[in-house]
């Protein structure tokens, strides 16, 4: 139970540095920004592959039948 507060102490942390509130170095902050859009890119490439692959996989099925 404490790992899951530890882990929400530091997604806070994150969000005050993302957000300006707390003074950090100008290149941590961007790294943070640059790390945090990235994973969200590789999120979305992830979904768009899924759906491009469910519909592959659909289609096969649909003109093989």
């Amino acid at each position: 139970m404490m790992i899951l507060v530890w882990l929400i102490d530091i997604l806070v942390i994150g969000v005050k540095i993302l957000g300006g509130r707390m003074e950090v170095n100008p290149i941590l902050r961007y790294g943070l920004w640059v790390a945090v859009l990235s994973a969200v890119a590789a999120g979305v490439a992830v979904v768009g592959y899924g759906l491009v692959a469910g519909a592959g996989v659909a289609a096969q099925g649909w003109f093989s039948g």
